[in-house]
């Protein structure tokens, strides 16, 4: 993807669930071949902009596309005014999100939002 546009990386600072972390991408070699790696600074599935980190508010309020993966990161996104900013890959995977994404439960969805 680096080829194509400047990219940035964000990771948890610290292990949530099956997210990867700054320190899971170290130790695995993998530091170089992602390029620039920051921290959303809270750990916590989704975003809690209340506990963000600033350097992660700034580069998330000036990207133009955020690749959001996860059904966490939909939940904690998806009621933000995002103009066609973020695009969502993930598997709903109880009801209440299915339906609000109009899907079968267990349903995988791409959606620009």
């Amino acid at each position: 993807m680096r080829q194509f546009a400047d990219v940035t990386y964000v990771v948890k600072p610290l292990p949530v669930q099956d997210d990867a972390t700054l320190e899971d991408i170290r130790k695995a070699g993998l530091e170089s071949e992602f390029g620039r790696i920051i921290t959303t600074g809270t750990a916590s599935p989704g975003i809690v902009f209340a506990l963000a980190s600033n350097e992660f508010k700034r580069e998330f309020e000036s990207a133009d596309l955020i690749f959001a993966k996860g059904m966490g990161h939909y939940e904690a996104l998806s009621e933000l005014t995002s103009e066609g900013k973020i695009f969502y890959c993930l598997m709903a995977k109880c009801g209440p999100v299915a339906r609000s994404l109009g899907v079968a439960v267990n349903s995988y969805v791409a959606m620009l939002q």
